[in-house]
């Protein structure tokens, strides 16, 4: 299976989670090909400034790739400074945000997986 870039959704998402500026989301894939596995594969794309509010994800786990840029990230109670090539998993019941604090996009990957996955 191939999925053309022009076929692929983008969104931007204002205030995203209670955070600040507005992230760039494009849709890679969606729970119609995930299917019970998960339900989200996306890339976000966030300018300097820009948040996505502390939230806790239930019945899932979030897993974050970061590919360019730099930012700090609240891992339940913990904030971590993170660079390209690092990874960020959390688990289900967890907590995060991330914030670009660089100069520059803060782009990484994002992928939704159901608990039991």
């Amino acid at each position: 299976m191939i999925i053309k870039k022009t076929s692929l959704v983008t969104e931007t998402k204002d205030n995203m989670r209670g955070g600040n500026g507005a992230p760039v989301i494009t849709h890679v894939i969606g729970g119609e090909i995930l299917g019970n596995k998960g339900r989200l594969y996306s890339k976000i794309v966030m300018q300097p400034g820009d948040s996505i509010g502390y939230h806790q994800h239930v019945g899932e786990q979030e897993i974050y790739y970061f590919l360019s840029g730099e930012g700090m990230v609240k891992d339940n109670e913990e904030t971590i400074k993170i660079y390209p090539g690092d990874v960020m998993i959390t688990p289900d019941h967890g907590y995060h945000s991330i914030e670009n604090t660089g100069t520059e996009e803060l782009v990484f990957m994002a992928l939704i997986l159901n608990a039991d996955a």
